[in-house]
């Protein structure tokens, strides 16, 4: 007599969705490979109790008792012909493995007297170590449309129509962020390409704005340049303006210095008691040229130059005019020019 517990399970495929187990016991039970060999073939794993009741001579000498039994079973099913109406024939494969206790007594055959001897009475022991109790080969026929190919599956319809429905979700996604990353990437290239334009263009009015600030200030540095210079040009002719005025002065006053006492008659005057000027006319002390009038050549000169250069005007000449003019009084002088 015999009962156990059956798992029945298939091998999944290790995939990102399917990660493998890490834990020692998950790893020792799991269900999840690398490489899926099998994937028709149906597992099962469980535990069993049994009870027997033997009877076993294969020599001269027979045991016999009872045994009780307790341990894990493993085995697979493999689909071997699915009939029309939907039934199929299965093969069983597994083996059993656990601890034993038995009550066995050992007995001979007694041929003189046609009976069975006890030659040891039986107590109850446990064997001290795992054994195999059972080894299976079997055929298993299967009523129904319900097949072990789709038994115990991992909901693989349901599975399927779901995974259709979330790869249809996660296609979908991808299109859009397809359709967005194109959209994005022609929105970026405008963006770019506008702004490469705008910054082109404000680049070369910056530059140009840069270069007619530079050109204004040039231009500006060099009207100052030539108004610096016309500036100190005319403090130049200034100066030289002033230097020539008080060289004048300065040799006017060595003129009257040297200048002789005129002799009696040798300057006749007129009637008013002026004398005619000469035909030179000497500018006054601190008087400055007429505008318009340039100075002459013995203007410019330097005082020595004048000195030496310039007629003496001690003794002016009398014009016709003077001649019949009567002569100034003895021993008076002529008045100033």
């Amino acid at each position: 007599m015999r009962a156990d517990f059956r798992n029945y399970w298939r091998t999944r495929q290790i995939n990102n969705k399917v990660p493998a187990h890490t834990g020692f016991i998950d790893r020792l039970f799991s269900c999840r490979r690398r490489v899926v060999k099998h994937p028709k073939t149906t597992y099962y794993r469980g535990a069993y109790m049994s009870f027997s009741d033997f009877s076993i001579k294969f020599g001269r000498e027979g045991h016999q008792g009872k045994a009780l039994s307790a341990g894990i079973t493993y085995g697979i099913i493999k689909p071997l012909y699915a009939f029309r109406t939907g039934n199929t024939l299965d093969l069983d494969l597994g083996f059993d493995a656990g601890f034993v206790a038995v009550n066995s007594e050992k007995f001979i055959y007694n041929r003189a007297d046609n009976c069975y001897t006890r030659t040891k009475q039986g107590s109850w022991k446990v064997v001290p170590f795992p054994m195999p109790t059972a080894a299976r080969v079997g055929f298993v026929y299967r009523f129904g449309s319900y097949p072990i190919t789709k038994k115990y599956r991992w909901r693989y319809d349901a599975d399927a129509q779901y995974q259709y429905r979330i790869d249809s979700i996660a296609n979908q996604r991808v299109v859009d962020a397809i359709n967005k990353h194109n959209r994005d990437s022609v929105e970026s290239v405008i963006y770019k390409e506008f702004w490469q334009v705008y910054d082109s263009v404000a680049v070369v009015n910056s530059a140009k704005a840069d270069s007619m600030r530079i050109v204004n200030a040039k231009l500006k540095a060099e009207a100052d340049r030539k108004q610096a210079e016309a500036d100190r040009l005319k403090a130049v002719e200034a100066q030289k303006e002033k230097e020539r005025l008080k060289a004048e002065k300065k040799n006017k006053g060595k003129k009257a210095e040297e200048k002789p006492e005129p002799t009696e008659g040798a300057e006749a005057t007129e009637p008013n008691g002026t004398t005619e000027p000469t035909g030179e006319q000497t500018p006054v002390e601190g008087e400055a040229p007429t505008e318009g009038e340039t100075p002459t050549e013995e203007q410019q000169t330097p005082a020595e130059e004048v000195s030496t250069s310039q007629p003496t005007t001690s003794q002016p000449t009398t014009s016709q005019q003077e001649t019949n003019q009567p002569s100034a009084e003895p021993g008076k002088e002529a008045s100033d020019e």
